[in-house]
């Protein structure tokens, strides 16, 4: 278990010209997804790192779980919102290995980053931190990178055609590193509130080299939502859509 209840340190952004997208992508909680090639993310090896940063505005909360990613070919590989609203959760490829924090459940913009770094090596439970609004959560680690097993993802949402696991909301500036974000980092990217350029170094940011893949939905419309950083193209499916509300 890991106490994880203090704030991180306040940092401020100084802006580098660049804007943050004007667009999110809108799920309707039923059949809502984005397809992209089959990933697997290393998670289990010695020295294995991995960050994801994303903003989340839920319709519902305590109701049907919310997927922010997942995989067709099971209910684990997935970063979601539990049914209660109350927890972030990431599972890798092998079932019950997971970890989540505690989280605010209500419909309001707010920011998550779950980090992962496998320091101890193959066979052995990672540390994972996971913040809300710039500050680190109490999380609890359930042997996570304790195997072999990836975290193996093709959709942004979830194919599943409904029923409990559609995310439901909107999803804004969804980014993924290949290393450890640190505290100042998640404080500096949250901003406040106000979403910042992350493809661009400034302040305590300084993150913008280790990017692996970035959906920042500034197409706004059209069936395609790029990677603008790698090479994972996203399709929209169902009533996936651009949208203009935005943190």
């Amino acid at each position: 278990m890991l106490g994880l209840g203090n704030s991180s340190s306040s940092s401020t952004y100084i802006s580098s010209g660049n804007a943050a997208s004007a667009y999110s992508m809108s799920f309707d909680g039923s059949g809502d997804y984005l397809s992209f090639t089959e990933t697997a993310f290393a998670i289990a090896d010695d020295g294995d790192k991995f960050s994801i940063s994303f903003w989340a505005k839920r319709d519902t909360t305590a109701t049907d779980a919310d997927f922010v990613m997942s995989n067709v070919n099971g209910y684990y590989r997935k970063i979601n919102f539990t049914s209660a609203g109350d927890k972030l959760e990431i599972e890798g490829d092998t079932n019950g290995q997971s970890a989540y924090g505690a989280v605010t459940a209500d419909t309001n913009w707010h920011h998550y980053v779950i980090t992962l770094n496998n320091k101890s090596g193959t066979g052995t439970t990672a540390t994972v931190v996971i913040y809300e609004d710039g500050s680190a959560v109490s999380t609890s680690v359930s042997s996570l990178g304790a195997s072999t097993a990836n975290l193996t993802v093709d959709s942004i949402g979830s194919p599943s055609g409904g029923g409990t696991n559609g995310f439901d909301g909107l999803l804004y500036q969804i980014a993924i590193y290949d290393k450890i974000l640190n505290a100042s980092a998640v404080s500096a990217i949250y901003n406040s509130g106000t979403p910042i350029d992350i493809t661009a170094d400034s302040g305590d940011y300084d993150n913008s080299g280790d990017l692996t893949n970035l959906w920042n939905f500034t197409e706004g419309s059209g069936s395609t939502a790029a990677d603008s950083v790698g090479s994972l193209d996203a399709t929209l499916n169902g009533d996936a859509a651009f949208s203009t509300t935005t943190p």
